[in-house]
């Protein structure tokens, strides 16, 4: 009887030393941490008008005996849930209380900076001793603000300095909420200039090749702000072809107060300012944007299309103004140049005597083609050549040689061929379609039995897909 609470003592010693040999691990895993607690509770940064400051109390433990640091992300920038291109950049600001931290380097200033991203705001002393700070969140300008419901969020990143301890992230989420202000009016319009959400330019030789956007500024600005347009997507057509940005052009007219483009500028997939006003926020009432596309020959027919995003840059602020919708039809380019030696509708040689030297009457063919496919050109000979008597030469006589004078494709007749009545192919482009220039070089030899006199022959040409 006596033996049985010696064993039941050894048996708690037993689980003693488990424990001390586990123990120390699970208090290491915790013992590098950062948490954060408001000043005025919840789990959430609510800022508003009424409310437009927060403090955050920020606590670090850790027995690593380093330098470590404390990092501030913005890892959601703050937007408007009901129109996300409106986003708070220096309207929201932080700063730090001085003296609520007791060992290591607070860096963060005692007055209002932007929240940014990448921000280190707290390094330990050498020792690595747990500390705690301050920060307070707030808002500024809210009159500048637009309405509406924000949402963004912000992570603290305990990181060791000279430890390969893994970092620590936590989460706050911030919402800011303003309330709609029934005085306030809509204070920058764009429009057209039919009046439509849509900028339209075409090739067509019966339509303007530039379209005007009409620019109305309304109510006076109390500082600084400036206009830019983003083009949300490629320009592209159905068929998937993009046109090149820098094919379209835009350039500001009747500006007087404030500071529009310097001359035409190229359009881009990167932000274009088109209007800034002066510095104290002084602006003209309005002002035109011009958008011109001068050459669009050498480019794919289609209907090509893109958004354009107009952004208000104010203190930081970008809200979104409107959106139009780009459109430029590059019309379907089919057709051919004929430019004959003697500028005559036939192949015609003239006083032709036995005995005589050969001949030759040039042609000089430009095919203009933008529809993207392969093509071929063809001639048809009426018939051979013949007098006004009705005297014919052989067409072994007559022969047919083509050269490239600015092509991608194949001549059918690189050396010179006896040309027969009928229809015959001259030349085939590249997969592309691309535009081809050629020149046909038609010759007659005379024989000794010709009869004196004018001869000719009518030729026709023609352009197909193939």
């Amino acid at each position: 009887m006596r033996k049985q609470p010696y064993k039941k003592a050894k048996i708690l010693w037993l689980l003693l030393a488990a424990f001390l040999l586990i123990a120390p691990s699970c208090v290491f895993a915790d013992i590098f941490n950062v948490s954060y607690s408001l000043t005025e509770g919840g789990m959430s940064l609510q800022l508003s008008p009424a409310n437009p400051h927060r403090g955050v109390n920020i606590t670090t433990t850790s027995d690593i005996a380093t330098r470590y640091e404390v990092i501030q992300d913005m890892n959601i920038p703050l937007s408007n849930r009901n129109d996300p291109g409106v986003v708070l950049r220096n309207n929201f600001v932080v700063r730090g209380l001085r003296g609520t931290n007791r060992f290591g380097t607070f860096h963060i200033l005692t007055t209002d900076t932007p929240v940014r991203s990448n921000e280190v705001l707290y390094t330990s002393d050498t020792s690595g001793n747990a500390d705690t700070f301050t920060l307070v969140y707030g808002l500024i300008n809210v009159d500048d603000i637009p309405a509406g419901d924000y949402y963004g969020k912000i992570s603290y990143t305990l990181r060791p300095i000279s430890s390969n301890r893994n970092q620590v992230v936590r989460y706050l989420d911030v919402f800011v909420s303003i309330s709609q202000r029934p005085d306030v009016q809509p204070k920058i319009e764009i429009l057209s200039s039919r009046g439509t959400k849509t900028v339209t330019l075409s090739s067509k030789e019966d339509s303007a090749p530039a379209a005007d956007v009409s620019v109305r500024i309304n109510g006076a600005f109390r500082k600084m702000f400036s206009i830019t347009q983003y083009l949300s997507r490629p320009i592209e057509s159905n068929e998937g072809n993009r046109l090149d940005y820098g094919l379209i052009t835009a350039e500001t007219h009747d500006v007087s107060k404030g500071a529009g483009l310097g001359g035409k500028i190229p359009l881009s997939s990167r932000p274009l300012i088109v209007y800034t006003s002066t510095p104290s926020g002084e602006a003209d009432d309005s002002f035109v944007i011009t958008y011109n596309a001068p050459d669009l020959s050498a480019q794919k027919a289609g209907r090509y299309r893109t958004s354009m995003q107009f952004f208000q840059d104010e203190s930081g602020v970008q809200k979104i103004i409107d959106t139009l919708e780009l459109e430029v039809e590059v019309e379907r380019l089919f057709d051919i140049v004929i430019t004959p030696q003697d500028q005559r509708p036939l192949i015609e040689f003239r006083d032709l005597k036995p005995k005589a030297g050969a001949k030759k009457s040039e042609v000089d063919i430009e095919i203009k083609s933008n529809i993207g496919k392969r093509y071929q050109l063809s001639q048809n000979v009426y018939s051979e050549l013949t007098n006004r008597e009705g005297k014919t030469i052989p067409s072994k006589y007559f022969t047919l040689r083509t050269e490239k004078i600015d092509s991608k494709g194949n001549v059918k007749f690189p050396a010179s061929q006896e040309i027969k009545k009928g229809d015959a192919v001259l030349f085939v482009s590249d997969e592309q379609g691309s535009p081809a220039k050629i020149k046909l070089i038609y010759e007659l030899s005379i024989p000794d039995n010709v009869v004196a006199g004018d001869y000719s022959t009518r030729i026709t040409y023609s352009l197909v897909e193939i």
